[in-house]
This record gives structure tokens, C-alpha cells and sequence, in this order.
């Protein structure tokens, strides 16, 4: 039922620009992107704990759908396993194309890539801090996120009260980057692969151990190890492919993506939803079921993307997952300035959710998008100079 191919529904002329020994773009991960972003958006912009106003609304669906507000989350999870699957490739590519990998050079395209728009928001975050918006008390917590540990900020300390507060994520992601080219470059794919899973077993063992000390969900939710089995799926999904993309017909990816939206819903309505699931202090197994549920939804959803015909690609998805990053930086800001600002008029509470939502969004984009042209694309320029393996469109 299912068949591998290097080229899927693309002409010859594109498939050797795209998919070359040098060079590996596909459109649809950066759909992909936009997707794990938007569905973050929504966990931070839609309501996830029940109201007496939504519990007569819903009645008893209000479970089904809280679970579903909750699952958006995952989008986390989505951007942890693709940033894997990606890494994973390109490093293989370079390895396999030059017989070698420079560590050098992945480092400074990371730091390229990340680190100006990650300072330019820490900047912004103090400046946010000390406005009339802001909490003068969580600059504290910003010299976490300067040296990239503001997952274990998080894990130990709770949220920072300020929107730099998602970028914990990024910390997880540095923390990933430490690891990951070193063991490329000195193990062949017998030893990534027994390394993925022992990271996996090892990421489980935490969250079991976690939980069973009497953590609650926003402590496992940070902490960078119970994070890491997003990276190990990722990069075992990368080496089951080998370089190869799903070539599935159309309902077996609907029915894929079905399914990862099921394993999300299943994981927030009752292992890792404490108003749903399990009371504290009890139900250690379920938890680690539930990130379990995570990675798998997330890596169906990988697999369901992978491959699909350019034609029905969406450009606007595209193009704005090529600005996800900036994206996911600028939306918390966005947030609390849409809330500002609706402060100030007089808007039913029954649409002030929506409404709030609507102009987030649209803040977020607009800023992304310049972002992307004034701070982001110079240093991408320099990016390229140091990419052995070209991953941008042409």
C-alpha cells in the first residue's frame, strides 16, 4: 500500500533543483510550519480551562472540547520533531555529499538563523517589562534566556510574565543543536538510530519519575528531557526514510492527519489534562502515555505532509511558514497589545475572545513580515555562505 520516491509529483526540471544531492527544499514542510505556529496561536488565544458561560454552551461536549483546545499545544511538539527530521537530513546529506560534516559551519548557520531575532525579542522583552504593559519583576528571569536556559527557568521557577515566555522553546532547540551534529558526524546510522531510541526511553523514564515525584504538567511540559523524545522521533522517522518521501494516496493522508489530531485529543482529554485526567498524585503511566500520544501525532502528521503534490499546496501557507519563526516570537507580544487595546473600547465578552484573536493575528503577521525583510533575511544571506546543503527555495 505504500511506496517510496525521491520525486513525487513534480516535473523533472524541479525535482533536480529541489531535491539534488546539494539541495533539499520541499514546499510542504514549510506548511508544516505554519501549521505547528497556528496551532500554538490557537492554544494561546482560545479559551482551555471550562467557564460556567461555555459549560451550558457545550454541555457534555465541553470535555471533547476543551481536550481539543488543549491538544493545540502540540504545536510545540510539531516544531520539535520536524526541526529533527530537517537537521537530521540536511547533516546526513552534508556527511554523505562531502564525506564529512562541519560542525563549524552547522553552528554558524544556527546562530545565524536564531540568534538575531531571539536577542532582538529578549531586547523587546525588557522593553515590554518596563512599560506600563509589563512586570518590572520578570526581568529577573531574562538572564536565563540570554545563555538559552529558559526551559529550565520555566521547569523550576514556573512562566516568566512577560511574552518572551515561549521562547523556552528555543532553549530546548539550543540544547538540541549541542547534541545533535556530534553524534552525526562520529556515528553512522546504526549508532543515531540506537542513540534516538535511548533518548526516547530515557525522555519517558523522566517524565515517569517527574510525575511520580508529584510534578505537575507545566513542570514536565518544560523540562528540556521530557522534550528531547520529539527530537528522537524526528530523527528516527529521518532514517526510516532515508532520504525518501511518502508517496501515499490522497485519503491515507487524511487519514493520517485524522489520526494525529486523534493521539493529541486523546493525550489533553485524560493523561495530560489534570481538569479531565488523572487527579494529582496518582496516574504516572497515563502521562507518559500522553507525550507518547504527542510524538506520534506529531510524526503522522510529518509523514502525512511529506511528499504531497506541489499543486495543492496553499502559497499563502507557504509563505508564511517561511515566516514562522518570526511568527512564533512576535505572537505573545501581539496578544498582549491586542488586550491592551480592547481594554480601552467597550466589546461584548461573548466576542471579545474572537475579536482579540483576529487582531493578534493579524499583528503577528505584519511584524513577522518585516522582521523577515528588515532583521532576518540579511543574515540569511550570510547563512547561505556557510550551507553546504542549500535548504531554501531557489
Amino acid at each position: 500500500m505504500e511506496s517510496f520516491s525521491s520525486c513525487t509529483s513534480l516535473d523533472s526540471q524541479q525535482c533536480s533543483t529541489s531535491f539534488s544531492a546539494n539541495r533539499y527544499y520541499r514546499p510542504e514542510l514549510d506548511v508544516v510550519r505554519f501549521l505547528a505556529f497556528f496551532l500554538v496561536f490557537l492554544s494561546h488565544n482560545l479559551p482551555r480551562s471550562p467557564t460556567p458561560r461555555l459549560n451550558d454552551l457545550l454541555r457534555g461536549f465541553a470535555p471533547i472540547f476543551f481536550a481539543g483546545t488543549n491538544a493545540c499545544i502540540f504545536g510545540v511538539s510539531l516544531f520539535f520533531t520536524l526541526s529533527a527530521f530537517l537537521i537530521c537530513e540536511l547533516l546526513l546529506r552534508e556527511k554523505s555529499t562531502i564525506g564529512t560534516l562541519s560542525v563549524k559551519s552547522f553552528y554558524i548557520r544556527r546562530i545565524l538563523r536564531i540568534w538575531p531575532l531571539y536577542y532582538f525579542a529578549l531586547g523587546l522583552g525588557v522593553f515590554f517589562a518596563l512599560s506600563p504593559l509589563g512586570s518590572r519583576s520578570a526581568i529577573v528571569g531574562f538572564g536565563w534566556y540570554v545563555i538559552f536556559m529558559g526551559a529550565w527557568h520555566a521547569a523550576i521557577h514556573g512562566w516568566i510574565d512577560n511574552p518572551i515566555f515561549v521562547l523556552w522553546t528555543v532553549s530546548v532547540e539550543e540544547q538540541f543543536y549541542a547534541l545533535v551534529p556530534w553524534a552525526i558526524r562520529f556515528i553512522g546510522r546504526r549508532g543515531l538510530m540506537a542513540l534516538s531510541i535511548f533518548i526516547l526511553l530515557v525522555s519517558n523514564l523522566r517524565i515517569y519519575l517527574l510525575r511520580a515525584a508529584g510534578a505537575n504538567g507545566d513542570r514536565i511540559w518544560a523540562d528540556s528531557i521530557a522534550q528531547f523524545q520529539c527530537f528522537a522521533v524526528g530523527i528516527l522517522l529521518c532514517l526510516i526514510l532515508r532520504g525518501r518521501v511518502p508517496r501515499i494516496p490522497g485519503w491515507l493522508r487524511s487519514l493520517l492527519l485524522l489520526g494525529s489530531f486523534g493521539c493529541w485529543i486523546l493525550a489533553a482529554y485524560k493523561p495530560m489534562h489534570q481538569d479531565f485526567g488523572v487527579a494529582s498524585g496518582s496516574g504516572y503511566l497515563p502521562y507518559v502515555t500522553g507525550y507518547l500520544f504527542a510524538s506520534v501525532g506529531a510524526v503522522a502528521i510529518l509523514v502525512a505532509f511529506l511528499g504531497i503534490n506541489p499543486r495543492v499546496i496553499p502559497g499563502w501557507a507557504v509563505s508564511l511558514g517561511k515566516i514562522s519563526f518570526g511568527l512564533y516570537v512576535f505572537h505573545a507580544f501581539a496578544r498582549d497589545f491586542a488586550l491592551a487595546l480592547l481594554e480601552l473600547v467597550t466589546v461584548p465578552n461573548y466576542s471579545r475572545t474572537i475579536l482579540c484573536a483576529c487582531i493578534t493575528f493579524g499583528l503577528t503577521v505584519g511584524v513577522a513580515k518585516a522582521s523577515y525583510l528588515y532583521l532576518e533575511r540579511p543574515f540569511l544571506w550570510l547563512k547561505r555562505r556557510h550551507a553546504l546543503i542549500e535548504s531554501r527555495p531557489v
